[in-house]
């Protein structure tokens, strides 16, 4: 199938019926996206009553595109389309194409992914997605870490991988803005998320609904080429210039937009160019900037004027003492078992106040530091000295690039 705009006049009727379903049902899909908590009471009436799941759905952001609430929402995106289109070709059956109208259809398409991809390709640039290590993941077992929170580490440890696959995702978003770069943009798309969708779907990453929509936004608009790409890739034939139709005849309109997309191309190459002499990390806004911040390990652990013996069965005793994120602490106990408390620090009295969701009572300590490297906690019960791990220690953050490697460095 070929949708390119010089095609015939006459489209076939299976054209007609792919192209009838594709606009509603991607129009809808980013209709719904923006509105779909403003329409949250029709929504929870079609999960119940077509769908029969039940209206008890969290609409709230968690961070996840694969909630309940995103499948109730690309069922009734599904399900609209068809009534949609099956409408469209009872009313609109003597048509013979959709020439200006798949024009327009492009366009939003390409305005979005390009959206789409800009933002995500800016948030890799700027370390805004994946993050650095957490100080408590470099004491993780690599067993005990989830599908995602692997995937988190590997694209986190390396901030220059992480501009590289950014700048290619903004790279494909900018050659949408032209038609005469739309094939490239969109055949650039085409790979990179693709890869995103399998990482997705292979790592139970909770993003697969929107990035396998993203992939097919990217092959509709590649498909839209689709003899001129299989004659060049494939058969190894010439093919002709495409001469694009001006569908915007306002003068004035089409000088804003150039401005637009002029701006757009200069502002986010800017960005991107001035992130590589840098390096800004958007996620370290949100470490804690206390003297206390790091991995400490406990020594000597008295409770009630008793030294609790380290025993790797022990459920009580403190491991290690982590603060790495704004008023966030982590306790890891001998046993392994993770203790997870908000942290609030007063540096005048150098108090520490611990408290769980759970609890009720906030645990409250003293402390004192000496020598940046040893920390003693005191409570009306218990006495703890620890000692600080230096970062250095961990062969992720001190194994650095090497040209020659006389043996492989894998561990």
């Amino acid at each position: 199938m070929n949708l390119n705009q010089e095609q015939s006049k006459n489209w076939n009727f299976t054209t007609k019926i792919i192209f009838r379903f594709s606009f509603s049902y991607f129009t809808l899909f980013i209709l719904l996206l923006f509105l779909a908590l403003f329409i949250e009471t029709p929504l929870r009436w079609f999960a119940d009553t077509i769908l029969n799941w039940g209206a008890d759905f969290k609409m709230e952001s968690t961070g996840s595109g694969d909630r309940s609430f995103d499948y109730v929402r690309f069922s009734l995106n599904l399900i609209l389309a068809f009534f949609t289109t099956a409408a469209w070709s009872i009313l609109d059956k003597k048509r013979t194409s959709y020439t200006t109208l798949f024009y327009w259809f492009q366009t939003i398409l390409r305005v979005f992914l390009c959206l789409a991809m800009i933002l995500y390709g800016l948030a890799k640039v700027f370390k805004g997605q994946f993050a650095d290590p957490s100080l408590e993941l470099l004491l993780q077992p690599v067993g005990e870490m989830s599908p995602m929170g692997l995937a988190w580490a590997f694209m986190g440890h390396s901030m220059v991988y992480n501009i590289f696959i950014g700048a290619l995702e903004i790279l494909g978003g900018l050659l949408l803005l032209y038609r005469k770069t739309s094939t490239l943009g969109s055949l650039l798309i085409l790979g990179i998320m693709t890869n995103v969708a399998i990482m997705n779907l292979t790592y139970d990453i909770p993003v697969k609904l929107f990035s396998i929509h993203l992939v097919l936004m990217a092959f509709i608009l590649l498909v839209a080429n689709g003899k001129r790409i299989l004659h060049f890739f494939l058969k190894n034939e010439a093919t002709e210039k495409v001469h694009y139709l001006n569908y915007i005849k306002n003068k004035s309109v089409l000088k804003i937009i150039r401005f637009f997309k002029k701006a757009t191309i200069i502002i986010v190459s800017m960005l991107v160019m001035l992130q590589c002499f840098i390096n800004f990390k958007a996620t370290e806004q949100l470490r804690s900037n206390s003297e206390m911040r790091g991995i400490w390990e406990t020594t000597i652990f008295i409770k009630q004027n008793d030294t609790l013996a380290p025993l790797v069965t022990d459920s009580y005793r403190w491991r290690y003492l982590i603060i790495d994120y704004k008023k966030k602490a982590v306790v890891k106990k001998m046993n392994d078992s993770i203790d997870r408390y908000t942290f609030e620090e007063n540096v005048e009295t150098k108090e520490l106040i611990f408290k769980k969701a759970t609890d009720s009572v906030p645990q409250k300590f003293t402390y004192s530091i000496s020598n940046s490297n040893k920390l003693i906690l005191n409570s009306d019960e218990l006495r703890i000295s620890f000692k600080r791990v230096p970062e250095s220690k961990f062969r992720l953050l001190n194994r650095k690039f090497h040209w020659v490697n006389e043996s492989t460095y894998n561990y």
